[in-house]
């Protein structure tokens, strides 16, 4: 009963480690990288949640993609293509929290609701953050995104670990909700000085 009641008023970040945490799952946007400046790019277009939902979890190819983007901003397809690379490509490394991840002894791996535009454009300009991972888990790719338990449980079962052995670190309330309510444990991220504080809470290192 302290415990929740401590929760409740945000005195615990995280929660009480119940086993030997064996696989950190991080979160890319907003914690390793800079979030895409997105809002004012579709801000008002109706529809466009449900495109870019679409094509993050893979049922939409990049041509799709761009050809009802470009119906959707009423504008060429070249056009489109070149004001959303502006809009989703100017990301930068958040760097005390990747030397955290680089830094890392426990298994690394990725979990991130993306599209096959972006995942090209992170591969290819920040290649590190994937050679020190053990797996890469991208929505396109698993056809899933980080919307319910039922990602968490996948991830679970594929690496074949209980869920009370595995840790999110991640940005999002919503998110870090149905992580917990898959059984895993979570820190929502804030900065690097409270990720540290979180880490070592929970003895991982």
């Amino acid at each position: 009963r302290f415990l929740p009641k401590l929760k409740s008023l945000g005195i615990l970040a995280v929660d009480v480690m119940t086993e030997k945490i064996k696989a950190a799952v991080w979160d890319i946007g907003g914690v390793l990288l800079d979030d895409p400046k997105i809002g004012a790019f579709w801000k008002g277009i109706n529809g466009s949640e449900e495109l870019r939902n679409d094509f993050a979890s893979g049922r939409l190819s990049v041509e799709e993609f761009i050809s009802r983007g470009a119906k959707l901003l009423r504008m060429p397809e070249e056009d489109f293509l070149s004001s959303y690379k502006e809009a989703y490509f100017s990301v930068k490394p958040m760097k005390p929290s990747l030397k955290i991840y680089e830094n890392m002894k426990t298994n690394r791996y990725i979990l991130s609701y993306t599209n096959p535009l972006h995942m090209k454009f992170i591969r290819e300009n920040f290649p590190n953050i994937f050679r020190m991972s053990k797996k890469n888990y991208f929505s396109p790719e698993i056809k899933m995104m980080k919307d319910s338990e039922k990602v968490f449980e996948y991830v679970s079962g594929n690496l074949n670990l209980n869920p009370s052995q595995i840790l999110l670190i991640d940005n999002k309330d919503e998110i870090i909700d149905y992580a917990k309510s898959a059984g895993w444990n979570a820190i929502h991220f804030v900065d690097s000085l409270e990720l540290e504080k979180d880490l070592k809470k929970l003895g991982v290192n």
